[in-house]
């Protein structure tokens, strides 16, 4: 998530303000009573389809899984959390600026800001000593290999996929005040570039690594309510009643947004980035029929030389090279040889795609040879009926699994809420995505 999409999340999280706003809107559905409007719904909508043209019923399960995680984040009192509050508390002019344009502010206060990293395991708000213990070894083991020398940086992607309890994004500035007291405590403590001992926080137990620190203005708190106050107290109610409106919006998207990212977080997420390959392997081989093929395929290389000599020392050198290392063997052989020229396309062919791999590899078509290159060769395999592993269809898998989690993890919250649906009143939402 972009920096300033992660502050946009943390603007508003812990405002106390009811999302029902208008008595006379229309219900799309409500989640243990919790009304979801066809207002707030064409919000969302609208910004989706002016880039997916996505069609409303595809879009209402997306979003009746978002409002879902909201839910169940919102059960556990995460809105509730001190340091999501604070820090909210403290960020929330940025998203109210363009609201607030032209009305008074407060002086801008001179704060202490710091970068840092952590290594943070979960404990529940009671813990008991036995999830204490193991916490606690668990961070020793952490504190030891990095009293052996082993970068704090390598021991953080280890545990990039545990549920943190912290709301901080990890290499971000923050004010100082956004944060607990025992955070603050220990950062003060140390240098850039060095790293706490294990410490005790009502989330956990961390260790945080300073990156740097500063000192710069930021803008004086406001809370939610009292800039919503400020918009109505202003004039010309036309404006008045279109700007409180459009602020409530984009106050509960803001809140709602940090409950499902946080939700995403405690849950291991289901963006590609944080799915691993042994996952996606397993995922493959359950699901291959899906990826079978029409048409045949060639998995390798077009190789352009200058002649047969040339070819005869690169297949030398290529038979026996893992495909994805077949460019730095090329880049070594030109720089042994500059005087010959090689140019290679490696990847995964289709028939018909390439007229060198129709000719050379599926000994059909024809193709002109290159002036500068004439002699062309392949190296690799013939895939008939479909992948031999998910890195062929990578992109797929990646696509199909994270959908596939993302329903698992919706049928699960489903079982956890009463939902009601009003079908007839989704009939009516702009499918145009414009107002």
């Amino acid at each position: 998530m972009c920096r300033i999409a992660w502050l946009f999340l943390c603007l508003l999280m812990g405002l106390k303000f009811s999302v029902s706003y208008a008595e006379d809107r229309r219900v799309l559905f409500r989640i243990d009573g919790e009304e979801t409007s066809v207002e707030e719904f064409e919000h969302y909508y609208t910004q989706v389809y002016a880039v997916s043209r996505v069609s409303v019923e595809r879009f209402l399960p997306h979003f009746l899984y978002y409002k879902l995680k909201v839910a169940d984040a919102k059960r556990q009192s995460w809105d509730t959390i001190t340091d999501f509050r604070l820090q909210c508390s403290a960020l929330q002019n940025e998203i109210l600026k363009s609201e607030e344009r032209g009305m008074s502010q407060k002086q801008d206060t001179l704060l202490n800001w710091v970068r840092f990293r952590q290594i943070s395991f979960l404990l529940p708000q009671h813990a008991s000593s036995e999830q204490e213990r193991v916490a606690r070894q668990r961070i020793d083991s952490v504190y030891t290999a990095l009293k052996n020398g082993i970068p704090f940086e390598k021991l953080a992607q280890s545990y990039v996929k545990a549920p943190l309890p912290s709301p901080y994004l990890d290499g971000e500035w923050i004010p100082e005040r956004c944060l607990i007291k025992e955070f603050t405590g220990q950062l003060n403590t140390l240098k850039k570039g060095n790293y706490s001992a294990p410490f005790f926080s009502p989330l956990g137990i961390h260790i945080v690594y300073l990156l740097d620190r500063r000192q710069g203005v930021y803008p004086s708190e406001t809370t939610g309510n009292a800039a919503l106050q400020k918009v109505a107290d202003s004039g010309f109610t036309e404006r008045k009643d279109s700007l409180l409106n459009k602020t409530r919006m984009e106050l509960c998207q803001v809140s709602d947004g940090l409950l499902a990212a946080y939700w995403d977080k405690r849950h291991g997420g289901t963006k590609s980035g944080n799915i691993s390959d042994k996952e996606l392997q397993s995922y493959f081989e359950s699901h291959k029929n899906d990826y079978a093929w029409d048409l045949p395929h060639f998995k390798g290389g077009v190789i352009h030389c200058l002649n047969k000599k040339v070819a005869s020392k690169l297949k030398k050198r290529l038979k026996k090279c893992p495909l994805n290392k077949w460019n730095e063997e090329i880049s070594a052989f030109s720089q042994e040889n500059p005087e010959w020229k090689v140019v290679v396309e490696t990847g995964l062919f289709q028939i018909g795609t390439n007229p060198y791999v129709d000719k050379l590899a599926f000994k059909c078509g024809h193709f002109t040879p290159r002036t500068d290159l004439p002699y062309a060769f392949v190296l690799g395999k013939r895939l008939k009926k479909g992948p031999e592993d998910f890195q062929d269809v990578r992109n797929e898998v990646q696509r199909d699994y994270r959908l596939w989690t993302e329903r698992t993890q919706m049928e699960e919250l489903k079982r956890g809420f009463r939902i009601e649906i009003n079908q007839d009143i989704l009939k009516t939402v702009n499918c145009s995505g414009k107002k």
